[in-house]
């Protein structure tokens, strides 16, 4: 019988690495690809109008969602100038035969100061993953880049050569 003997450290450094892996591997591809759940795009929320529903630093997953069915209460993603907003709808506005939404941020006192238009609608909230965003944030930054990309690189660099040298000591010896 092969006995294997393992560390307690070496267990623990598996454990912690595998972790960390998940922590980050899985909102990465749920933020890349939004299509794995069901979502059309992604992005994380940068603004406290929506808390506590969707705090600062989230990702939310929007999925498409045809205007005409959005609800009163409904969380929709829309297009406000050059940039996206996430915000509850309040009412739903019905004006000279077309129709229109009244939005509001969940902290905000007051409603917003226009209305949508069902073209600017980009979809309906689909799933919040809290907190996630501010990885997806510090990796695009340079400390970020040189933890997430340079050091690791720098690790698996390191014991590549490591194994060289050792399997070179090894013949040599």
């Amino acid at each position: 019988m092969i006995s294997v003997r393992l560390s307690v450290g070496k267990v623990i450094k598996q454990v912690v690495s595998v972790i960390i892996v998940l922590a980050l591997i899985v909102p990465a591809l749920i933020y890349i690809a939004p299509f794995l759940v069901g979502g059309s795009f992604s992005s994380v929320v940068l603004g406290g109008s929506m808390e506590p529903t969707i705090p600062v630093g989230s990702i939310v997953i929007i999925r498409n969602v045809n205007p005409e069915d959005v609800k009163v209460g409904d969380i929709i993603a829309f297009r406000t100038g050059d940039s996206r907003t996430i915000h509850r709808v309040i009412e739903k506005v019905v004006a000279n035969g077309s129709f229109y939404f009244r939005t509001k941020g969940d902290a905000n006192e007051d409603p917003d100061p226009w209305i949508v238009k069902p073209e600017n609608v980009y979809g309906k909230l689909l799933l919040v993953i809290p907190y996630y965003g501010y990885i997806i944030w510090f990796a695009g930054t340079p400390i970020g880049v040189a933890l997430f990309i340079l050091v690791p690189a720098i690790i698996l660099i390191v014991a590549e050569v490591r194994k060289i040298l050792k399997l070179k000591r090894g013949r040599e010896g």
